[in-house]
């Protein structure tokens, strides 16, 4: 008599495929920066994010007028960045600008993006704005109110509103006092997972919008930055900002990694949001 025994067996933990990711964004009249490469993890190790960061690779970026060369520059927290040390030479609007990234295992990542064209404010926000005194009966001022101008094929928006300062609040006051900055509590925020970001991210269908009390996380000096992005940054951002935990790889422009190269056009404004109470 013969027994036959028929399983399954999962692959053990460390047996995995490593993946590239790419993460970079042209912004139109910005020096090219910010721009992060790394590598998935093993998952028997202990995690830390710097190890994750590919140092070495030779990273170059074109257009039909231009060339960049990509420099790494480490950070004491984080995994670093790739930029272009000549902050002079800046991106431009409505080209064609395309990526390869080699390493040194013989891998290679490529992309391309297409820049958007230019945006400028037609009711920018105010310099000083001035949270309300009642935050019950909340009015609706006009000095909330933004409109930006229409980019050519771009549809949807991104805005950001960024406490520039989350310490001081009295230095930027005349006469200047030694007032500390401090947060605007909500109930509903304390166990929030975003709670300590000190930027408030949305994204809009049209060009103009009434930004709401809530957007601010202090008082204090923010910027308020309205973005015309790329297809490619603009679902990026929809997934990693409003996405579930797992990645959806259709998703990526990156070929031969996993990631995204977009790009976009912006305007920002400075404002100073005055504190309800002494």
């Amino acid at each position: 008599m013969a027994i036959l025994f028929a399983g399954c067996e999962d692959p053990v933990p460390t047996d995995y495929i490593p993946r590239y990711v790419f993460t970079g964004y042209l912004i139109v009249d910005e020096p090219v920066q910010a721009i992060t490469l790394t590598t998935s993890l093993p998952p028997l190790d202990s995690f830390e994010y710097r190890n994750a960061a590919i140092t070495d690779a030779q990273i170059r970026i074109w257009s039909s007028k231009d060339t960049f060369d990509l420099q790494y520059v480490p950070s004491d927290s984080g995994v670093g960045e790739y930029r272009v040390l000549d902050t002079t030479r800046l991106v431009e609007p409505g080209i064609e600008y395309f990526m390869e990234a080699r390493l040194s295992d013989g891998t290679t990542l490529r992309s391309s993006t297409t820049t958007p064209e230019r945006i400028e404010w037609v009711q920018a926000p105010r310099e000083i704005l001035q949270y309300p005194i009642d935050t019950v009966n909340l009015p609706s001022p006009d000095s909330l109110k933004l409109i930006w101008t229409r980019s050519p094929g771009v549809t949807e928006y991104l805005i950001s509103i960024e406490c520039l300062d989350t310490l001081n609040y009295g230095s930027y006051l005349e006469p200047v006092s030694k007032e500390k900055n401090r947060r605007i509590e909500r109930f509903f925020e304390d166990d929030a997972p975003r709670y300590n970001e000190v930027v408030r991210w949305g994204f809009l269908q049209n060009r103009e919008v009434n930004v709401v009390w809530f957007a601010f996380k202090w008082f204090g000096l923010h910027e308020i930055t309205i973005y015309a992005p790329d297809p490619a940054l603009l679902e990026w951002f929809k997934q990693v900002r409003f996405g579930g935990s797992q990645f959806e790889t259709l998703l990526s422009n990156v070929e031969g990694g996993i990631g995204v190269f977009g790009s976009a056009a912006v305007a920002r404004q400075n404002s100073f949001v005055l504190s309800n109470q002494p």
